[in-house]
């Protein structure tokens, strides 16, 4: 009797690892979370999905949501509560969509997904050297922009080189990104700026005004 003891124990040992395994694999993961499109303009509707394993696997067939509950939290105040779950972003601004997994014990599994929602397709903003907008005909003004879109990174100088422009300053034409220039004589001055970007066919103007002083004796 002993020695069929000794026999059982190993086995038994080996049924309580499996069920602490199996109890480690049963709580909550995502196994696949999408949102399309990721990146727009107002009002951007989205159509979110959220896949997970673990909870009930007798739960929903696909997978989706095996007996989990599931939140979204989409940054503008709104919410959701199921695998496939659709939104309309009406504010521009980067959002962090939040997705939460509940199991019936408590356990949770959390992931975020970043949304871009544009004012435009295309946004830009002329700015100069002289950020107070007074230069004096001693100065030498050097113009840049910012401009974003869902494939153009405000901070990725490398995506500039989607647009053309074309600044008119002065009277005078320039096509560089970044033009320099003096102004000959005193007065307010209107810079402007037309940014093409031809993957879109759109063009986005903007306007910086300047005023010109002579430099102090």
């Amino acid at each position: 009797m002993k020695r069929a003891f000794l026999l059982l124990l190993p086995a038994a040992l080996l049924v309580l690892l499996a069920v602490a395994g199996c109890d480690d694999e049963s709580k909550p993961s995502f196994t696949r979370v999408t949102i399309y499109p990721d990146c727009g303009v107002v009002p951007l509707a989205v159509e979110c999905f959220a896949a997970t394993s673990g909870g009930n696997e007798s739960g929903e067939p696909t997978g989706a949501a095996n007996n989990l509950e599931l939140v979204w939290d989409y940054g503008d105040g709104a919410t959701g509560s199921t695998a496939i779950n659709y939104h309309t972003f009406q504010t521009p601004g980067d959002y962090e969509v939040v997705v939460t997994a509940t199991d019936p014990d408590g356990n949770r599994a959390v992931a975020t997904y970043p949304v871009t929602v544009l004012a435009d397709t295309l946004n830009i903003d002329i700015f100069s050297n002289f950020p107070e907008g007074t230069v004096t005909t001693d100065d030498v003004v050097r113009f840049d922009l910012l401009a974003s879109a869902c494939d153009i990174d405000p901070d990725v100088m490398g995506d500039y080189v989607k647009l053309t422009y074309k600044w008119t300053i002065d009277g005078q034409i320039f096509t560089g990104q970044n033009p320099e220039y003096s102004f000959p004589a005193a007065g307010q001055y209107d810079v402007e700026l037309a940014a093409s970007y031809a993957a879109l066919a759109v063009v986005r103007k903007d306007t910086l005004t300047l005023t010109v002083v002579d430099p102090a004796p």
